[in-house]
């Protein structure tokens, strides 16, 4: 069973949420399994910046994606959660 990895753009609730700490707190939320990858900033507006997060999880999970934004959109500090792509990886 292959992996994929999955591209969310997490906008935090205000300008004053460190994505550093964001990003932390997203990887002690993931299930087993799930790992993140990599992390990138976009500008958003007036300062305000979201946070992309690269997750890298199994590919035939119950529930899919939904699962994931879930639990992120369950963390404090973030307004909301969206996934912008998904890739399968092939080993």
């Amino acid at each position: 069973m292959a992996d994929v990895l999955v591209v969310v753009k997490v906008f935090p609730e205000s300008d004053e949420v460190n994505l550093d700490n964001l990003y932390e707190e997203i990887g002690k939320k993931l299930p087993a399994g799930y790992k993140l990858v990599r992390k990138e900033t976009e500008p958003i507006a007036y300062g305000l910046k979201a946070l992309i997060a690269y997750v890298q999880m199994p590919e035939n999970v119950e529930g899919g994606t939904d699962t994931l934004e879930e639990i992120i959109n369950g963390i404090q500090g973030v307004s909301h959660a969206e996934v912008v792509g998904i890739t399968r990886l092939g080993f």
